[in-house]
């Protein structure tokens, strides 16, 4: 009888954690990659070993830890590589093509889709997400489902939208009005020490204001091709402070309490859950940090209100709402902002300038028209609705500038 080989003593008991080299000169843009575009959470090092350079990140609350150390002589690894898990692999997808990062598909494995990319410094990684059949909606939860389809279909709307005209908004003369960034960067009062977020970026223009005034400035948006518009606008400028991150305002990829200042101008109107986002934003800044927004507001009178909803609507499907002045006050108090000054001003919209840039299809922009040529008396006063030789030339909306400081 064959004798039978005698199994060891089982030893190992699990993975504590995995570590890439890079060189030292490398370390700023690699660091910034796996905290920034990625989204794992730093955690400090040993004081014996702090420094030695690199750093250390958890991947999740229970996964084993990824390190990063630095070797000058080290070599891009293009076999051997981690594979991180991840819930969500068509936002990593996103996030990854919108830095510019490779993307290669791999044979998939039982159970897991997956494919593969790589660092700035040419590093291989994985990434993969597990498949597991759609649970059945219970009754209880259908109305809740039924919601997060309808905010799902906004967000997929936006997107589209926007990335169509995402150009068109870089060079927007609506959105690249200087008065109210200016307005905006002079309230927040950066510092170049500072760390800024700028959510919904748009075609940058925020960023463009924000990033000579601080260390470093992270431009986020959920559309990747409006995210690309916005890394081209900034480079043309000479921003080289900025990290480009994917990012839904509803769910930033943050850690809490990480910005110094945080900026969102001309979107929260396009949110689903606005209550959400604030809170998202709230989260996110450090204590004492400074949250600067702008945006369409509504007037407090119903009618007025839902008139200027409708015609936001008809021109852009993927409009939520515009909130009033008190419904934006509660919002950043109930998430734990003290609003420190606001004020509202008013801005001429030229029709066929906003129509455009939007792509608005010819049969919507006439109705679109005739709803606002047509409206009361007193509602085309409000608006300060000029009409020439019978076409709308334009009218007037109001916007909302607001500095909350966090508790």
């Amino acid at each position: 009888m064959q004798e039978q080989q005698q199994q060891q003593p089982e030893l190992i008991v699990g993975l504590d954690h995995v570590q890439i080299a890079i060189p030292a000169s490398e370390e700023e843009r690699v660091k910034a990659f796996y905290r920034d575009v990625l989204g794992l959470t730093e955690v400090p090092k040993p004081e014996a070993l702090a420094g030695r350079g690199g750093g250390w990140y958890r991947c999740g609350a229970h996964s084993a830890e990824f390190h990063i150390g630095i070797d000058n002589a080290a070599q891009p690894q293009r076999k051997a590589h981690p594979a991180f898990l991840t819930h969500d692999l068509a936002a990593m997808r996103e996030r990854l093509e919108a830095t510019g990062a490779p993307i290669a598909e791999e044979v998939q494995l039982p159970g897991f889709e997956r494919f593969f990319s790589a660092d700035p410094f040419g590093n291989r990684l994985e990434f993969l997400q597990l498949i597991q059949p759609a649970p059945a909606a219970s009754d209880e939860h259908a109305q809740h489902d039924e919601q997060d389809e309808q905010s799902a279909a906004i967000k997929a709307l936006a997107k589209a939208n926007f990335g169509a005209s995402a150009e068109g908004y870089v060079a927007s003369p609506i959105h690249r009005r200087r008065d109210d960034i200016g307005q905006v960067v002079a309230w927040a009062q950066p510092q170049p020490t500072d760390t800024a977020l700028d959510i919904s970026t748009g075609g940058g223009h925020m960023a463009l204001g924000m990033a000579p005034h601080v260390e470093r400035i992270v431009v986020s948006d959920l559309t990747p091709r409006m995210l690309a518009a916005a890394q081209a606008y900034l480079a043309s400028h000479g921003v080289s402070n900025a990290t480009y991150v994917i990012a839904d305002a509803e769910a930033l990829p943050f850690l809490d309490e990480t910005f110094d200042i945080v900026t969102v101008r001309i979107a929260p109107h396009h949110y689903p859950h606005i209550r959400t986002a604030v809170r998202e934003m709230a989260r996110v800044l450090k204590p004492g940090g400074r949250l600067a927004l702008v945006d369409n507001i509504a007037p407090d009178a119903p009618t007025l209100d839902a008139l200027i909803n409708e015609w936001d609507k008809q021109r852009d499907p993927s409009h939520v709402r515009e909130y009033t002045v008190s419904e934006w006050l509660r919002f950043l108090s109930e998430a734990g902002l003290h609003v420190e000054r606001h004020e509202t001003h008013r801005r001429a919209i030229e029709y066929v300038t906003w129509v455009d840039l939007m792509r608005v299809p010819d049969d919507v922009r006439a109705k679109l028209e005739a709803d606002i040529l047509g409206a009361p008396p007193a509602a085309r006063s409000f608006f300060d609705v000029v009409e020439r030789d019978g076409r709308l030339f334009s009218f007037s909306s109001d916007f909302l500038l607001a500095l909350a400081v966090k508790r």
